[in-house]
């Protein structure tokens, strides 16, 4: 797992082996990253400018927020410019390309709102027997 500079994760938050957090990302409490979970923060990635390689000075990072209690499912990719809403579900796989609502699960690519989450259908099984 990478977390590069000027990125920030919360408290609480699990972030799962082979996922990449790019500067400009700010992840909020209690999330969880699955495995191998990619974040973007440039909407147009080149290797060079101006026929020299790029540098710092060429691109302008795009910021992305995953607020408290999202989940990110395995082997997603996050685009930049987007905001992941509270307590939101990204299904594995998802390409997120535009903004996620607060209790919304979102699967896909690109990801779309599947359906919505009312506190009332959370359930929350016991794991003692």
């Amino acid at each position: 797992m990478e977390i590069q500079k000027n990125a920030y994760v919360g408290k609480n938050c699990k972030i799962s082996t082979h996922s990449f957090i790019c500067e400009g990302v700010t992840i909020e409490d209690d999330v969880f990253v699955g495995h191998g979970v990619n974040f973007i923060n440039d909407k147009y990635p080149r290797a060079t400018a101006g026929g020299q390689l790029a540098t710092e000075e060429d691109w302008e990072v795009v910021a992305t927020l995953v607020k408290k209690g999202a989940s990110i499912g395995t082997g997603s990719t996050i685009l930049c410019g987007v905001t992941i809403g509270e307590n939101a579900i990204i299904g594995a796989g998802s390409v997120v390309t535009k903004d996620v609502p607060a209790n919304a699960i979102a699967a896909g690519v690109p990801a779309r709102i599947m359906k919505t989450i009312d506190e009332e259908e959370v359930v929350y099984e016991s794991t003692v027997s």
